[in-house]
């Protein structure tokens, strides 16, 4: 029934986008959306543990913006304009002709994209490992039970977890740096694109933390969290940062790691003989669904407490990120499978969600049971 609930709203938008598509378009075109929209409400699916985490750390009312329209919104703006931005900022094109291209030259996008891969992905595996640091080293101090055993626990409780979250991402930055100079393979200009986005990475996360704690800090002249109804805007900021992390996350993995571009409907689209513009808009509706998908799925864990139930799914969402930070940095130095890049989420939550099951406490039942009977 739950499920059911779930999908009731992203398969009614399915249905009715496709009937448009159908009627606009053909019939080719409305499968062809409806194929789309289905790859982008299970790539949703697979966020959406990782972005109840997120939620986990919101307060109130920043909690409840971000569950309704900050995730829709940031999906959005996140999957739809990081691509070109990212190419404008590489400096491989400018911000007009990027956005043109995205739309209209997909194939030229796609090769100005690969031009300034290197420095995306590492300022990406910085900013992201730097997330995942903020569990592995326990920088807010809760108190957890630890997944991995007595070498996370002994890492939850190092002095200055923030020193070390960032002497980490240094580390990364440089040993990939430095690795990626000895390959005779890359063009020699590569070495100092990932020496710069892997510090950029680094002080873009710092940035934005620095930009959430003073939204927070000057709510109600407090830095606790006692939210009130003045300085909304503040809240909106906070949130905002917090929208910005994961639709960073998204787009790394998708557009960075994953060669799937917005825009282009990841080929799906292509291949019917659609116009550019047709297809642009059947991906952005296609981009929306898994939107509101991922943002209803969201919530309905984070209401149920889930995570706090489910006691290493939190921390399995947490080395989703740390698994995607390490694969972008290999992705510098040697080429990735694509079935790494499209199973490593789902195995690492699938073993966080199988050891969080009480299989003991089930097994001592069975036992009951079967002397009972």
């Amino acid at each position: 029934m739950a499920t059911r609930s779930l999908l009731t709203v992203p398969l009614l938008l399915t249905a009715a986008a496709a009937a448009v598509a159908w009627i606009a378009f053909g019939p080719a075109a409305a499968l062809a959306f409806a194929a789309l929209a289905v790859l982008e409400i299970a790539m949703a699916a697979d966020s959406s543990v990782p972005m109840a985490g997120i939620a986990g750390r919101l307060h109130s009312p920043a909690r409840r913006l971000f569950l309704s329209l900050g995730i829709v919104a940031g999906v959005l703006a996140m999957r739809l304009l990081l691509p070109p931005a990212a190419v404008a900022v590489g400096g491989a094109t400018d911000p007009a002709t990027a956005v043109d291209e995205a739309v209209f030259a997909p194939g030229s996008f796609s090769a100005h994209l690969a031009e300034v891969r290197p420095a995306l992905a590492a300022f990406g595996a910085a900013f992201i490992w730097l997330v995942f640091a903020e569990y592995l080293f326990n920088t807010d101090r809760l108190t957890r039970r630890s997944w991995l055993g007595g070498l996370e626990a002994r890492l939850a409780r190092v002095a200055r977890p923030r020193v070390w979250s960032v002497v980490t991402a240094a580390t990364g930055v440089l040993v990939t740096t430095v690795l990626v100079g000895q390959q005779d393979a890359w063009a020699p200009g590569t070495v100092l694109p990932v020496a710069l986005g892997g510090v950029s990475g680094v002080a873009a996360y710092l940035a934005s933390k620095r930009i959430a704690r003073r939204a927070l800090r000057g709510v109600d002249g407090t830095a606790t969290g006692a939210v009130g109804t003045r300085g909304s805007w503040r809240i909106h900021v906070y949130a905002s940062t917090v929208v910005f992390e994961r639709g960073l996350v998204v787009f790394m993995l998708f557009e960075i790691l994953d060669g799937v571009y917005s825009l282009s409907g990841s080929g799906v689209l292509g291949a019917d003989g659609l116009g550019a513009l047709e297809q642009a808009a059947l991906a952005v509706a296609a981009i929306a669904v898994g939107a509101v998908f991922l943002a209803r799925t969201t919530s309905r864990l984070d209401q149920a407490a889930t995570l706090k139930r489910l006691r290493y799914l939190k921390a399995g969402a947490a080395y989703v990120l740390g698994v995607l930070a390490v694969l972008l940095w290999t992705s510098l130095l040697v080429p990735v499978p694509g079935a790494v890049v499209a199973w490593f989420g789902t195995v690492v939550i699938g073993l966080a969600l199988a050891t969080s099951l009480p299989w003991r406490a089930w097994a001592r039942r069975l036992r009951r049971r079967t002397v009972v009977g």
